[in-house]
């Protein structure tokens, strides 16, 4: 069944922004991916990659978008796995820290409502 109404679509005509990670140090055909993912163990390999991070200009989206993600592996944004794990367990301390100030705000909120309507 055909509508009379036009369907409502943006024009497909208009040009795509260029994505961050077109600029990133990782998409240059110089560097194997094996060295964005290299053993933790190898603290060698490890600051090499780190190292190419240092330089990008792209490093610090790169570096919130993989923790947005969630990536566990690799070096992503000059931070190696476990540093990665490292600001994720900080993020979800600060997170938790929040959401219980926050709900002390509304408990005390809540009380003072209470006591307004007693007194």
């Amino acid at each position: 069944m055909t509508s009379i109404f036009p369907a409502r679509r943006a024009p497909d005509n208009l040009p795509r922004p260029v994505h961050w990670a077109t600029a990133a140090v990782c998409r240059d055909d110089e560097n194997h991916p094996d060295v964005w993912f290299p053993v933790p163990t190898d603290l060698v390999a490890v600051e090499y990659a780190k190292g190419l991070c240092r330089r990008c200009p792209v490093q610090m989206r790169c570096r919130t978008d993989a923790l947005n993600r969630g990536e566990e592996h690799g070096v992503w944004g000059g931070l190696d796995e476990g540093e990665l794990r490292d600001v994720r367990k900080v993020r979800r301390a600060a997170a938790a820290k929040q959401a219980a100030r926050e709900k002390q705000a509304a408990q005390d909120q809540q009380d003072a409502g209470e006591l307004a309507k007693a007194g």
